[in-house]
């Protein structure tokens, strides 16, 4: 690409009569590309020189407004304050710092939200503290948001504040659309109503892994009293529920009834056939005995095939080592067989070292097998 004639004209007016225009793109790069590179070199230096000065003063500050705050927190907690004087405090605090700012308001805001794990306070007292620093208006707010993520940080946010006051607004999402909306309210009311399974005995959607976890977690760490219609939830139509009910009489170390568990192992969906028969091993049920023997014998599900050989290596008796060795020979699965070699060794451990069962130790496989259950370190 060359230069037009006028703009060599141009720049011809700034160079020496006896240049050679020949010379010019060297001129050009020497004497307009290098200095324009040079200064936008200095203002990037100057611009970054800047923005760590300011950076340093901006944490000097953070550090100053967090040292504030810590003060303010622990006069709140610790003294004797009425509502308007706690009122009162806060809104002369707000003033000393640039509480307007989006990275003041959001460090207050996280502050309050943790502060009960880092102090013992009471929990009216932190909701209190909580509406006068305005963050309950905000966070109700955002629960009329039309994107789906700015509700759950508002639900989220009231989570942390057991604030049970819109309870019944974020029961409506409990129908919405976006799943991702529906678990966080699901999560929110179980940990914010007062009798903790109320939310699960009406909800109909299947509960994700990952929301069984966050249940059982909820209630694991509060640790009420068990509820006297706990057992409502194993009459649920939604599976999952009845799936998650049975791990929560589990939990509590709950006696089921023979006649419940019966009904439960006869249920169509093998998970809640998988889990009661897990439950039966897990709450020592030695009267199932004869249940899960009768049920190996129909069962078709693998899984739940397996949860019986695991069971019945705790509560099993002798009639339940002789149906399993009667099996033994000629199972095919080898995960099946594995549980069952297992089993048998946990309910009578002399039986493969006697010669009762010519056929069993030529069989090269359950020897492995045996091997491997009598040594569980053996690769």
């Amino acid at each position: 690409m060359g230069f037009s004639s006028n703009s060599v004209s141009v720049v011809s007016l700034y160079l020496p009569a006896s240049f050679d225009e020949n010379d010019l793109p060297i001129a050009i790069v020497k004497f307009i590309i290098v200095p324009f590179l040079l200064v936008l070199t200095i203002v990037a230096v100057l611009l970054l020189l800047r923005n760590q000065y300011l950076g340093i003063e901006l944490e000097k500050r953070k550090k100053s407004i967090e040292d504030a705050t810590n003060t303010l927190l622990m006069e709140l907690i610790f003294s004797t304050t009425s509502k308007s004087q706690m009122k009162e405090k806060i809104e002369e605090f707000k003033h000393l710092i640039p509480f307007h700012k989006k990275w003041c308001n959001d460090y207050m805001l996280t502050k309050i939200l943790d502060m009960n794990l880092i102090f013992q306070v009471d929990s009216e007292q932190h909701r209190e503290i909580f509406r006068l620093f305005g963050f309950d208006k905000v966070s109700y707010q955002l629960l009329r948001h039309k994107k789906w993520h700015y509700k759950s940080l508002g639900i989220y946010r009231l989570q942390r504040m057991m604030d049970r006051s819109k309870r019944k607004q974020i029961r409506t999402f409990l129908h919405d659309d976006n799943p991702e909306l529906k678990s966080n309210a699901l999560i929110a009311l179980v940990t914010l109503a007062p009798e903790k399974f109320a939310a699960l005995r009406d909800f109909d959607e299947p509960l994700t892994k990952a929301d069984e976890m966050k249940i059982l977690d909820i209630i694991y760490q509060s640790r009420p009293e068990m509820p006297k219609n706990t057992e409502k939830l194993l009459k649920s139509k939604n599976t999952s529920i009845v799936v998650l009910g049975i791990k929560l009489l589990v939990l509590y170390k709950a006696k089921l009834s023979l006649k419940q568990i019966c009904k439960l192992i006869w249920f169509s969906n093998f998970r809640v056939r998988g889990e009661a028969i897990k439950a039966v091993g897990k709450l020592n049920m030695t009267e199932a005995n004869e249940l899960l023997i009768t049920q190996y014998s129909i069962e078709q599900n693998k899984a739940v095939k397996v949860n019986i050989l695991k069971s019945l290596k705790n509560i099993g008796n002798q009639e339940a080592a002789n149906f399993l060795k009667s099996l033994l020979k000629q199972e095919q699965d080898s995960d099946i067989k594995f549980e069952m070699v297992g089993s048998i060794n946990a309910l009578d451990p002399d039986f493969f070292e006697r010669s009762l069962e010519p056929k069993i130790p030529n069989d090269k496989t359950i020897e492995g097998m045996v091997k491997h259950v009598k040594d569980l370190y053996l690769i």
